[in-house]
């Protein structure tokens, strides 16, 4: 069965970064194939990964409203396209979800594309997903079922409450999650208090500053060649994928 890997927080904590990193994690635990999924409309993730950037599946949706009642079916057409758009890597392969919906109603569509994804995930061994702020692409169920939801945070007072808020968030869309963590990054500073306890959820990992990372993505270096070893907080989360994720995949 297909391990499914979640990761959402506010903009500018990390999530990427983190993503990254549980990516290179899983590629050292011999976890192989593993799907990247980049849902950030931005889409920067392939840039860590050193993987060209796939063409979005957002226009897919307009596309093939645009071309309905073609010869080929347009299950057939979607799960062609998402095929096609999937960016190969040595270790890792990836696809962007892209922009959101335009004007009107997608959810047919959205429906055979959800398909689409589900069919190609069941050739991995691993999905990451890296979620845009917030949870938009969660909450349309574009991944059926969540293995490991990660909330990445600071251990700031307004890092905290935006992890509570994603939480709450989560419990409110009936998401299908297994397990909720929370993963605390640039934790240098942290009061005595235990976060943790504080959120009621148990803590996955709490990375280190770690100057050694942003050096590497500024020389375009893929994330996933990170050397054991030489980067504490890529360390970190490897530890803590062995330990507690793996340990406990359903």
């Amino acid at each position: 069965m297909t391990l499914r890997i979640a990761v959402a927080g506010k903009g500018g904590v990390g999530k990427t970064t983190c993503s990254a990193l549980l990516l290179r994690a899983l590629a050292l635990a011999c976890v192989r194939p593993l799907l990247a999924v980049d849902a950030d409309p931005n889409m920067n993730l392939h840039q860590l990964l050193s993987l060209p950037l796939p063409e979005g599946l957002g226009s897919l949706r307009e596309e093939q409203r645009a071309a309905a009642g073609g010869a080929v079916p347009l299950t057939d057409r979607i799960a062609s396209e998402v095929e096609r758009r999937v960016s190969e890597g040595e270790a890792v392969d990836l696809i962007a979800m892209g922009r959101g919906e335009g004007p009107g109603c997608y959810c047919y569509v959205n429906n055979l594309l959800r398909e689409a994804l589900d069919r190609i995930e069941g050739g991995y061994r691993a999905v990451v997903v890296d979620n845009e702020a917030g949870m938009e692409h969660l909450s349309r169920r574009s991944v059926r079922r969540i293995d490991h939801l990660i909330l990445v945070g600071d251990p700031s007072r307004r890092g905290l409450e935006a992890v509570t808020a994603l939480r709450n968030l989560a419990a409110e869309l009936a998401l299908s999650v297994g397990k909720t963590w929370l993963l605390l990054n640039r934790p240098y500073g942290v009061p005595g208090r235990a976060a943790p306890e504080v959120l009621g959820l148990p803590l996955l990992a709490a990375l280190p500053h770690d100057p050694r990372l942003p050096s590497w993505e500024n020389e375009g270096r893929s994330f996933l060649d990170l050397p054991p070893g030489e980067s504490p907080a890529a360390d970190a989360v490897a530890d803590a994928l062995r330990t507690s994720l793996l340990g406990s995949a359903p």
